[in-house]
């Protein structure tokens, strides 16, 4: 009998044990509910936070400029104005103009609103300006760039980094150093390039991220002259003859790196007669200097450094003698590499 009852009430014991996991169950989607509510329908997704910032938001603004006015109710006034070469804005039902060359978006804005109080068209008018064109806000970029010439800044925070993205980039035959030339206001808050006040960047470091400092911000006006690296030529019986962009100007470009960049002289090469063909600003000073590689290979020559133009030459075994004949042969294979356009290589050690 005992038993008969324990069997009894195992079925109500375990419908209240599942009550009870229900119970708590639902307490807790109720609470994940509370924390995380789970956005109504249709509304539109929120995007992440990443930071954006708006840009030309205390724009100096400079003769030429678009400005893009908004008056809060006020259509006749609302409209896009260039600022003149006088530096001055007219707008509709304003008796007089505004200067807004050398005054930022917040300061216009705020004569504006304070002009349509006084002259008793607005009680509290809303006054927003954006800039529609910044023709007072650009740089210029010189140099081996990719495409070179006058960009628009379109934020407040550009750095020479993103100047030479803007430009395509550097060319292989890019010299070592950007210089900056930074721009002074003028009266009508266009920018003038002066240079009074220049920078001078150490490009390696710069691209290479070794010196992050070295990025440094750009500014309305600035124009920005890529320095163009140093070529010399390697040309003659060699395995590829081409011109070299010397990119370490400290170190140089020795014969024997030269070579290196040809891949080798071929076998029939007269390496005991080669020649540097040194240029000058007149060709009858140009002076050509003989060489023996083999001597420079086995360490019985100094390997010399060549300079800026310099064009060297390695003649064909059979090649007949003459100083002057050799620097001719060098000139002409030189002005074929490049007129052929057999490629401006970077000599990198």
């Amino acid at each position: 009998m005992e038993l008969k009852h324990r069997f009894a009430f195992r079925p109500i014991f375990q419908l209240g044990f599942a009550l009870v996991c229900l119970f708590l169950g639902v307490q807790h989607l109720s609470a994940q509910q509370r924390v995380n509510p789970a956005p109504p329908p249709n509304s539109p997704a929120q995007p992440p936070d990443i930071g954006v910032q708006r840009t030309f938001s205390g724009y100096t603004i400079g003769s030429g400029d678009i400005l893009d006015i908004k008056v809060a109710d006020e259509d006749d006034m609302s409209g896009q104005y260039q600022v003149d070469g006088a530096g001055e804005i007219r707008l509709p039902l304003l008796t007089t103009p505004f200067h807004a060359a050398g005054s930022t978006t917040f300061v216009l804005a705020s004569e504006i609103s304070t002009a349509l109080k006084k002259q008793e068209i607005l009680k509290n008018p809303s006054v927003t300006i954006f800039i529609q064109r910044g023709v007072s806000h650009n740089i210029t970029i010189m140099g081996p760039v990719s495409r070179p010439g006058l960009y628009p800044l379109e934020s407040q925070t550009t750095t020479l980094l993103d100047a030479i993205s803007m430009s395509g980039g550097l060319l292989p035959n890019a010299g070592p150093t950007a210089t900056i030339n930074h721009a002074a206001p003028s009266e009508n808050g266009a920018a003038v390039s002066t240079n009074e006040s220049a920078t001078s960047i150490e490009l390696s470091d710069l691209v290479s991220g070794k010196n992050r400092s070295l990025n440094v911000g750009v500014h309305p006006g600035d124009v920005i002259t890529v320095s163009t690296a140093p070529v010399v030529y390697v040309v003659g019986a060699v395995i590829r003859p081409g011109a070299f962009a010397v990119q370490d100007t400290k170190r140089g470009l020795t014969v024997l790196q030269a070579l290196a960049m040809v891949e080798g002289a071929q076998p029939t090469a007269s390496m005991g007669k080669a020649v540097i063909v040194r240029q000058s600003a007149s060709e009858s000073a140009r002076e050509e200097i003989p060489l023996d590689l083999n001597a420079v290979i086995r360490g019985k020559t100094k390997d010399p450094v060549l300079e800026a133009n310099d064009i060297l030459f390695i003649p064909e075994s059979g090649f007949k003698k003459g100083t002057r004949r050799l620097g001719e042969a060098a000139v002409q294979a030189a002005s074929q590499v490049t007129g052929y356009g057999l490629g401006l290589r970077v000599a990198a050690f």
